[in-house]
């Protein structure tokens, strides 16, 4: 070996992590590569390079190529989970719109950042793995409670009408943002602010068609 080799060695001289930390380091170096890069491309041999480990380690923490996907897709809900999750709850139905404008912001940004990994998601691309689907479930499942328990803590009924009009409307965002983010869509001229305002705006129209008034109250 020479003295150049053995000094790139010791530049990649591998870091003692728990178990635990080292498998989160692989997770979230994945996340950093699904921001430019599709699911299908993510490199284990790259990955690894990037924790100065061996390809062959990576395999200790995850069964196989697919299984690391996996947890990717699983982390990535996650999160943007905790994005639509709302800073703090409504005290009264005065308090919803701002709120709501408040987290859908945060959540547009978040699904801008990271459109290359998140629009597929969005798009309901079939995926073959049912760990990735039921991920995917997961995650829009927790949207909609957190919406619709936050309405009963200010005194809207958990109907089924109102909680179906939740899941249609988180729907209606997912579709919006993906054909506002095709760049042939046609839509790129608005604004993101003005996206936001078009979202909120179908929310009030949703709650309308299920008898509330987020002006004044529940009707």
């Amino acid at each position: 070996m020479t003295r150049k080799s053995v000094a790139a060695a010791v530049g990649r001289k591998r870091t003692r992590l728990s178990p635990q930390a080292r498998r989160q380091q692989f997770i979230d170096l994945g996340l950093q590569s699904l921001k430019h890069q599709a699911l299908e491309q993510v490199s284990i041999e790259e990955i690894a390079s990037e924790a100065g480990v061996s390809a062959g380690l990576l395999f200790h923490y995850f069964d196989s190529k697919l299984d690391f996907q996996v947890a990717l897709v699983e982390e990535q809900a996650r999160i943007v989970g905790e994005v639509a999750t709302p800073e703090k709850d409504p005290e009264d139905i005065a308090e919803v719109m701002p709120i709501l404008i408040a987290t859908l912001g945060t959540y547009v940004d978040h699904i801008m950042e990271n459109r290359q990994s998140l629009l597929p998601m969005l798009a309901g691309v079939s995926w073959s793995e049912p760990r990735i689907r039921t991920a995917v479930k997961s995650v829009r499942e927790q949207i909609v409670n957190q919406f619709v328990e936050q309405a009963q803590n200010i005194g809207i009924e958990r109907s089924p009408r109102f909680v179906l009009a939740v899941h249609g409307w988180i729907a209606v965002v997912e579709e919006t943002l993906v054909q506002w983010l095709d760049e042939n869509a046609g839509f790129a001229e608005m604004t993101r602010d003005e996206v936001v305002d078009h979202l909120a705006t179908m929310f009030v129209g949703m709650a309308g068609a299920v008898g509330l008034d987020l002006t004044s109250g529940v009707v």
